[in-house]
């Protein structure tokens, strides 16, 4: 058994794709018998998202409740410490107590690289997950942070690798996958009827500028699709934010059904009982991770794979490490959209039982996350320049 804390960002953002892709973590880190601890900061001025009011600011009490919520829902006995860096205040449990866990830590599992505290250098062994390829590698979430790993690991699976351009930055990005555990997913069968949906920020944090090169969200890639749901009979639905009501209305006079993002956000319920009323997700990616080829994978398209639901998504070189064809399919084009469409639609349930024996095999908690550790208290190759002992006066 480790001693692992989890850094993430649960608290400031709760809504429940974005639970989910640190909950699995947490939770599968505590089905193979670790010690975890969950550790968020407070990150940046108005960093608090409050789902219920739909409002930012400090206040982290609604996503403490939220996320204590959802650990106690599944019997998950994890503390759980939110540390307000600019009051000094510390939530869930004495700071005395996260410091000497930090110490004694094992490893320290930074996801997504939202959080930082000198106080993690007190951990022997710390791993960064990239979960944004391309935006981390030029400074956005965790960039700022890479030197202070020991081990890197990336959701961009092809970095490194020949045609690949998200830039290294001096850095061997391990690859990795977002974990699922399974048994969450143990949804009814897909309805005959339902649509081919997707959840999606619109435009997230926006464009970056690279050596010249411009970077994107999903916005471009979404609008390359726009007359898509006049090439099939299959229904589409788009659950959508941060897009305007001109935005909106074009996407539904060229026949998306759209939905509020949020609406389906609420909590894991009802976004379970979304992806539940889904025939299967079909999604763009960001720009970014398309025009790099980065080998990124969706941690929301694996849990539509855990419920059996087929999934087609726009390609960005997974691939190369992947099995396509039959439960994930990807496509480059708007006709090719059409036929992954039309092959999904003509052997619907061979798809739905590859997309459950593709999650088995391929994003389990019990296959990805074993692997992880391994590679993150062991792979010696990234140490860390200037060593430092926190300031022991925090």
């Amino acid at each position: 058994m480790a001693r692992i804390v989890v850094a993430g960002y649960m608290v400031r953002h709760p809504v429940a794709g974005n639970l989910l892709a640190f909950f699995h973590y947490v939770l599968g880190l505590r089905r193979l018998g670790h010690d975890v601890l969950y550790l968020e900061e407070s990150g940046w001025p108005g960093a608090c998202y409050d789902p219920i009011k739909r409002e930012l600011g400090d206040d982290p009490s609604t996503g403490l409740r939220i996320v204590r919520e959802l650990l106690a829902s599944y019997d998950v006995d994890v503390p759980v410490c939110y540390v307000n860096h600019e009051l000094g205040s510390v939530e869930g449990i004495a700071w005395s107590d996260a410091r000497a866990a930090l110490e004694t830590a094992d490893l320290l599992l930074n996801i997504g690289g939202a959080c930082w505290l000198p106080e993690f250098r007190r951990c022997r062994r710390r791993a960064l997950v990239d979960m944004d390829p391309l935006f981390t590698q030029v400074g956005r979430f965790g960039g700022p942070l890479v030197d202070e790993h020991h081990v890197h690991f990336s959701y961009g699976a092809n970095i490194g690798r020949p045609g690949c351009s998200v830039p290294t930055v001096g850095v061997d990005w391990q690859p990795t996958v977002p974990p699922v555990v399974l048994d969450l997913w143990d949804l009814p069968p897909p309805p005959a009827t339902g649509p081919f949906t997707t959840v999606a920020n619109w435009s997230a944090y926006g464009t970056v500028t690279h050596d010249g090169e411009q970077y994107g969200q999903k916005d471009r890639e979404i609008m390359r699709l726009i007359c898509l749901p006049g090439r099939t009979t299959e229904r589409l639905e788009l659950a959508l934010s941060g897009a305007d009501e001109e935005t909106l209305e074009r996407l539904r006079r060229a026949g998306w059904s759209v939905c509020d993002a949020i609406d389906v956000s609420q909590d894991v319920s009802s976004y379970s009982a979304y992806i539940t009323g889904s025939r299967g997700e079909l999604s763009a990616a960001k720009h970014a991770y398309v025009k790099t080829r980065s080998g990124w994978f969706s941690d929301r398209s694996v849990c539509y794979l855990a419920a059996g639901r087929p999934v087609i998504v726009q390609d960005t070189g997974f691939g190369a490490w992947l099995p396509t064809g039959c439960g994930v399919l990807g496509f480059s084009s708007l006709d090719e959209a059409v036929d992954c469409l039309d092959r999904v639609g003509a052997e619907y349930p061979i798809h739905c039982r590859a997309a459950r024996e593709i999650a088995a095999r391929m994003f389990s908690h019990e296959v990805v996350l074993p692997s992880l550790l391994d590679r993150g208290l062991h792979d010696a190759r990234h140490d860390p320049p200037g060593e430092m002992v926190a300031d022991a006066s925090r």
